[in-house]
């Protein structure tokens, strides 16, 4: 797909239009308890924000630079799909927070 729409003044509409491209394909293949992780410049994929914070991000930030394969939110690539990879984010319904493995307890 053509993503110069990213290049793109972020009040233009195919700049806005192409966020909901976006979002719809990240909550579609990438959400976590209805969260992704954030693509704007000020979160660069490190922050989990709900589809309303993300929306805000990319158009008050835009989007990092570079990120233009969208691995993060559910975009394959050859070595991706070849590989299987946890998730970078699990999430403990029951304590509200992320879950931390029990490694010590599997030695």
């Amino acid at each position: 797909m053509d993503r110069s729409w990213m290049n793109l003044p972020r009040v233009n509409a195919d700049y806005r239009n192409g966020v909901e491209y976006f979002l719809n394909l990240a909550f579609a293949n990438a959400s976590q308890e209805n969260m992704i992780l954030c693509p704007c410049k000020k979160c660069a994929n490190v922050n989990w924000h709900f589809r309303e914070v993300v929306h805000e991000h990319l158009v008050i930030f835009g989007f990092v630079p570079g990120y233009r394969k969208w691995t993060f939110h559910g975009e394959l690539t050859s070595r991706t799909a070849s590989s299987a990879s946890n998730p970078p984010f699990h999430y403990n319904s029951h304590h509200g927070s992320p879950r931390k493995d029990d490694m010590e307890g599997m030695l």
